[in-house]
């Protein structure tokens, strides 16, 4: 375990160099091979012992992708390890178009797992993230589940997630609340999760809301709730997500509690980003996290803007192994559960 996780450290570090012989191969089977996507989920994603990770690629790594009989190894100098590289489905080189947009505007696949992308761009104006640089609008329903039926006949797909940024007022507020409903209802047979802030039905900071709404989206179908609280250190989290911070790290402490007390342990996660803040307060806010019941999921820093920080193996590496010494006391497991769904966490 120790000597992957190192592995996929030095990786989301340094990215891969693709041998010529490699990407060959690859561009054989596929021509959207390297994901272009948010930040977050851009690269080559592939899947080696225990590990799965999509990283850049980068001439200079000490990594590389290479090709032996039309298989795929990794190579850092001393030895080879076999891997596999995990081809996006057809319907992702975004040919296909519905409602004038195209298909990734709405529905993404990565490794297991569907992202359906309720809107475009987000209210929030967070640092650590591009999703800003996408405007703000909602997608139509129909036209979701239109590109959801697309993504499931090409996707080898065990759950999805539904992707909420955040609104500006109560009618998109509503909105989301729609697409829940519509897609927990009319597929009750996958495990849909959704990624949301704090919120009841019509605000984010009216705490007296959250129980009740929490119930609701549990009796429509939702399977289970991630809540992103990213840093725990006070000014960071009022620097890097402002609007975050009106909510109120006790809103967010609040909503997760409720959220446990209607899903369970085991169907509440929240994410932390590694190396924008130290490391010590990273593992304060693992520890917030795991003697509550929540699952704690390290996200590494992907430098952007503002965002700079330390993005090293050993910070990586560091913060995982930390985090799950302070979890294996309170019985609770490092996120995310689904292990294909690592790929982008540490």
């Amino acid at each position: 375990m120790y000597e992957s996780l190192l592995l996929k450290a030095n990786l989301l570090e340094q990215g891969i160099n693709v041998s010529k012989e490699a990407k060959k191969l690859l561009d054989s089977k596929s021509k959207i091979w390297l994901m272009d996507d948010y930040i977050t989920s851009s690269g080559v994603s592939m899947q080696f012992e225990d590990q799965y990770v999509t990283t850049r690629v980068d001439s200079s790594s000490n990594y590389t992708l290479s090709e032996k009989n039309e298989e795929f190894y990794i190579i850092d100098g001393k030895k080879e390890i076999r891997t596999n590289v995990i081809i996006p489905p057809e319907y992702m080189e975004d040919k296909i178009v519905i409602g004038g947009k195209t298909i990734t505007n709405y529905v993404n696949t990565y490794t297991d797992r569907i992202r359906i992308q309720t809107m475009c761009g987000c209210a929030n104006n967070c640092k650590f993230c591009n999703a800003r640089d996408y405007g703000y609008s909602f997608n139509d329903i129909k036209h979701l589940d239109e590109a959801f039926q697309i993504a499931l006949a090409q996707s080898n797909a065990r759950h999805a997630f539904i992707s909420t940024n955040n609104v500006k007022n109560e009618e998109d507020f509503s909105k989301l609340t729609k697409v829940f409903e519509y897609f927990a209802k009319k597929y009750p047979e996958m495990k849909i999760d959704v990624m949301t802030s704090p919120r009841g039905f019509n605000s984010y900071t009216d705490s007296t809301q959250y129980r009740p709404y929490l119930q609701y989206l549990k009796d429509i179908g939702i399977h289970g709730i991630a809540v992103n609280m990213e840093l725990y250190n006070p000014e960071k989290f009022k620097f890097y997500c402002p609007e975050k911070s009106k909510i109120g790290k006790e809103n967010y402490l609040k909503f997760i509690e409720e959220a446990i007390k209607v899903f369970g342990v085991g169907y509440v996660r929240s994410a932390f980003i590694v190396g924008l803040e130290p490391l010590e307060d990273t593992l304060k806010g693992v520890e917030l996290l795991a003697k509550r019941g929540c699952i704690p999921v390290l996200s590494p820093l992907y430098p952007y803007g503002e965002a700079q920080g330390d993005t090293s193996a050993k910070i990586f590496s560091e913060a995982r192994i930390k985090s799950e010494e302070i979890c294996d006391k309170y019985g609770i497991p490092m996120g995310p559960l689904c292990v294909p769904c690592a790929h982008n966490s540490i």
